[in-house]
């Protein structure tokens, strides 16, 4: 009888420490991924308690990077960039007017509003460019993928990185991972080629050069913009594929971009009616789930620029909002969010390791 209890005992116990770890396992789409508290004296759990105690405007300026309006920091800029709290600012052909100016711009960015402030740029050559003596602004990526040469691409994606990263800059927002389908493919000139494959190597070998260099990844328009011939600054374009085809086409070369270290995904202003029949991807946060379920990817979501199409009001809660126009437009946007307190978190500590990072080389 005895026997017949310990044994009974014994199983209850492996039945309840099954169940425990299906419990723990599953994901929700307000996972964050476990943080090592020997790498991270400060402890997640203790970062995520003192965000939820921030004002509201600080932790929606957490998930915002902004435009600002001149060449030159003026002191309605910097209260301005101060007072909402915002993680990084993004700089325009406006921003820009040769390298001494710009080198001090970037300069002033960190020393009169944040030392940590992230600094991004498009700057993917060919059609996007804005930074003129780019030794390489005339090759895009549409050249890259024509010439076929891995060594190529590396070689100038790693010019343009480095000259990025010498000049101050964080992150470039790149490199393009859309498949275009056809030349009437709005994004045409900016793919690297109509073939997954094909693409899916380039962005590999953009992305290792682009690290090599020193500067954040941003894989762009997720879930892929290459089916339409719908220019999405203008208007929100329509792709209804599955998720079983986006997956076995679309999703490649991001799938490779993030196997080469990318650090960030942006998110277009697709609809997809098998997806999100209601908003644009750039807004609904089944993406982020998709994301995590088809690539494994739990790291920075930043949306595309939601001044675009003029159609969008508010912002996303879960990642980084590019935010740009007047000062009036930007703050009304950001007032929108509606901030997830881990993903402030998640953001910050990675905006922290990230400087340490830098700071220890």
């Amino acid at each position: 009888m005895e026997k017949k209890l310990w044994m009974l005992l014994l199983a209850l116990l492996l039945f309840s420490c099954k169940s425990t770890l299906q419990q723990t396992t599953e994901v929700s789409r307000d996972t964050v991924l476990p943080i090592d508290e020997k790498k991270n004296d400060r402890g997640f759990g203790k970062l995520c308690l003192e965000i939820a105690n921030y004002p509201l405007e600080k932790q929606q300026g957490i998930l915002s990077i902004v435009s600002i309006p001149d060449a030159e920091l003026t002191d309605e800029t910097i209260n301005f960039l101060k007072r909402q709290y915002v993680s990084g600012v993004i700089l325009f052909k406006k921003n820009i007017e040769n390298e001494k100016q710009l080198r001090q711009l970037i300069h002033d960015l960190r020393q009169k509003v944040n030392p940590n402030l992230l600094v991004g740029i498009d700057q993917e050559g060919g059609d996007v460019v804005r930074i003129k003596w780019d030794k390489t602004c005339t090759v895009s990526a549409y050249d890259i993928g024509k010439r076929a040469d891995k060594n190529y691409a590396y070689k100038i994606a790693y010019e343009r990185a480095e000259l990025l990263k010498n000049l101050g800059f964080d992150i470039t927002f790149g490199p393009v991972c859309d498949i275009a389908k056809s030349k009437k493919s709005y994004i045409y000139n900016r793919s690297f080629g109509m073939s997954a494959e094909k693409v899916a190597e380039f962005v590999f070998v953009t992305v290792q050069a682009q690290h090599d260099a020193g500067l954040i990844s941003v894989l762009k328009h997720f879930p892929g913009h290459g089916e339409t011939d719908v220019n999405s600054h203008i208007d929100f374009p329509v792709i209804d594929m599955t998720l079983d085809k986006l997956n076995a086409r679309d999703f490649i070369p991001f799938k490779k971009g993030l196997a080469a270290g990318a650090e960030m995904v942006m998110i277009g202003h697709i609809v997809n009616k098998y997806i999100d029949p209601d908003v644009p991807a750039s807004l609904s946060r089944k993406y982020q789930d998709i994301l995590y379920k088809y690539l494994n990817f739990n790291g920075i979501i930043v949306t595309d620029d939601m001044a675009m199409t003029g159609k969008i009001d508010g912002g996303i809660g879960y990642g980084l909002n590019i935010i740009t126009g007047t000062f009036t437009e930007i703050d009304s946007m950001m007032k929108k969010i509606k901030p997830d307190i881990t993903q402030c978190a998640k953001i910050l500590k990675f905006i922290e390791d990230r400087k340490n990072e830098e700071n220890n080389r």
